[in-house]
């Protein structure tokens, strides 16, 4: 607050050496007072015009303070408000002394040294004329003596708005009428099928306004739309739109009368509205000729595809029937061209590949062998193969065999590839299902033993149990396996980590022993090295418990030492 009081001092104090002491100093250096802003408003719009300081010459520290009288046509402008622009400077307007205007710095220490705008002032315009914007009785000082101003005024221009009349005073079309109103931005208007362009005319109501879309313009058949665009004196803009709609009387009959090939009959046989059709045409036949004639004769043929057809492919023709209203039909016919007579067919029978779905199979595939085994214990009981022929063009394949697996017994399965020249490659796999474990026969298919190396089963082991899981390590082999009967036959196949082994008895009888790697999961690892650490944490806390309870016997040993 005494701040403030300090300030308001020294703006009095300076104040009333400028207004009575003009004259006892000499001017000690120059400025020029000048206006900026717009030269034009529209009646009833504000004006913003800035104050500014600049050409300051010889002031020591600058121009410290200004006062002068704001100085305008009060009949052309109204005064709103007036807003000081410049820091550490203290500005004041007052309106009712004749717009007295003053600035003063009020560190006494910070004059205006270079081009600055000191204040902002808002006019509202009133009325149509010319006015001058300018600073009367003007008074500067630096910060130890007064300086001469040069003032450079401001004339506004001040006139009234543009109009905003954007409204057609009249509005026609030089065929039909459209019964104007200029409230009414729509019309709608219907010519013959024989008017090709009409001419839109078109009147404002304001001279100073534009119009855009009126003059000659093209019709199409059915709707056409017409804007006209009026823009008003002031950018305001209204669209009147003429909708005119040409009658079509063009026909619109797109449909075939007939449809003929060469070469082959067309199935089904033609029906104008049936739009799909096949043919099979002999080798002989490379160009398709077709005969397409429509019902009307103002209807337009085209035909695409009939050229180059290929030996043993099916290709499209298709045949666009145009309107003379200009809408289409198309219709298909898929050609299917034999096979060359002087060709020599194809004798590759092959199987690209063979898998099974489970279990392994015996030998590895080759496209050369045709026989194979797939051992499998009594819990499967279907199976599933996975096949492709070499020849995919031309070679064909049939499968047989039982979906459901018999145990005990060989279950045949057949994939028999015909090559394109009928020649037949059979593929047999006998799928073995063992024998119910629980169901007892003259042959022994047990096993008494079996030892890895580099390796455990998980569990012990027991003739009656056909499924193991088993750990491995590096160099990991089967040492041995024995069979319960010294005269069964033993036979083991690997199918990555899982492992078969077939105990066939001396009377055909077998059974299949399922040995798979037991897959360690994270989970599974997070489990031990929770337990470890739990295990850990147990031992810790057994030790304490044992060393606490060693050294309370110590001190009760050590007691009974002294009492004696």
């Amino acid at each position: 607050m005494k701040k403030i009081y300090r300030n308001k001092i020294k703006f009095i104090i300076l104040s009333f050496f400028l207004f009575l002491c003009p004259y006892i100093v000499s001017a000690a250096g120059s400025a020029t007072i000048g206006f900026n802003g717009n030269s034009s408003v529209y009646i009833g719009n504000n004006i913003t015009i800035e104050m500014y300081l600049t050409n300051i010459n010889g002031a020591n520290g600058g121009i410290a303070s200004v006062e002068g009288n704001l100085s305008f046509d009060s009949n052309c402008l109204e005064y709103v408000s007036g807003v000081g622009k410049t820091s550490p400077y203290n500005f004041q307007i007052n309106p009712s002394a004749n717009y007295k205007v003053a600035g003063l710095d009020t560190s006494l220490v910070n004059g205006i040294t270079s081009n600055t705008t000191i204040f902002t002032f808002t006019f509202k315009a009133k009325q149509q004329c010319n006015t001058t914007i300018t600073l009367k009785n003007v008074k500067l000082s630096d910060t130890y003596d007064s300086a001469s101003a040069n003032v450079i005024s401001k004339t506004i221009n001040i006139t009234n708005p543009p109009s905003s009349n954007n409204n057609l005073s009249s509005l026609s079309v030089n065929v039909g009428n459209i019964n104007f109103n200029k409230n009414n931005t729509s019309y709608n208007l219907s010519v013959g099928t024989d008017v090709t362009s009409v001419t839109i005319s078109a009147n404002t109501e304001d001279s100073g306004a534009k119009i855009y879309g009126t003059g000659n313009k093209s019709l199409n058949y059915g709707n056409n739309k017409f804007d006209i665009v009026v823009t008003a004196p002031s950018g305001d803009q209204k669209t009147y739109t003429v909708n005119i709609n040409r009658k079509d009387n063009r026909s619109s009959n797109n449909n075939l009368s007939s449809l003929k090939v060469n070469g082959g009959d067309l199935k089904p046989g033609f029906n104008k509205n049936t739009t799909k059709y096949s043919l099979s045409v002999p080798y002989s036949i490379s160009n398709l000729s077709v005969d397409a004639k429509t019902e009307d004769s103002k209807a337009k043929v085209t035909i695409s595809g009939n050229k180059g057809l290929i030996a043993e492919e099916t290709k499209d023709v298709t045949i666009t029937v145009t309107a003379e209203n200009g809408s289409k039909k198309t219709y298909t016919i898929s050609v299917a061209r034999g096979k060359d007579p002087n060709k020599k067919l194809s004798d590759n029978n092959y199987l690209s590949h063979l898998n099974v779905n489970i279990g392994i199979l015996s030998p590895v595939f080759n496209k050369e062998t045709t026989n194979y085994e797939v051992w499998l214990p009594y819990e499967v009981d279907k199976i599933s193969f996975d096949y492709g022929v070499e020849d995919t063009k031309y070679a064909t394949i049939k499968f047989d065999g039982n979906d459901t697996l018999q145990p005990g017994v060989s279950n045949i399965y057949k994939i028999i590839v015909t090559a394109e020249n009928e020649k037949e490659r059979t593929y047999t796999i006998s799928v073995k299902r063992a024998k119910n474990p629980n169901e007892t026969g003259e042959g022994n298919t047990y096993l008494k033993s079996i030892k890895l190396k580099n390796g455990s089963l998980i569990g012990s082991f027991n003739k009656e149990t056909h499924e193991y899981y088993y750990n491995r390590k590096k160099d990991f082999e089967i040492k041995e396996v024995l069979a319960e009967d010294e005269n069964s036959a033993v036979s083991i196949t690997e199918d990555r980590n899982t492992i078969h082994i077939i105990v066939t008895s001396s009377n055909g009888e077998y059974a299949v022993y399922t040995l798979r790697e037991r897959e360690f999961s994270v989970i599974t690892y997070l489990g031990y090295l929770l337990f470890f650490i739990c295990g850990c944490g147990v031992g810790f806390m057994i030790k304490t418990v044992l060393k606490k309870k060693a050294s309370k016997d110590n001190n009760q040993t050590k007691k009974k030492l002294k009492i004696k």
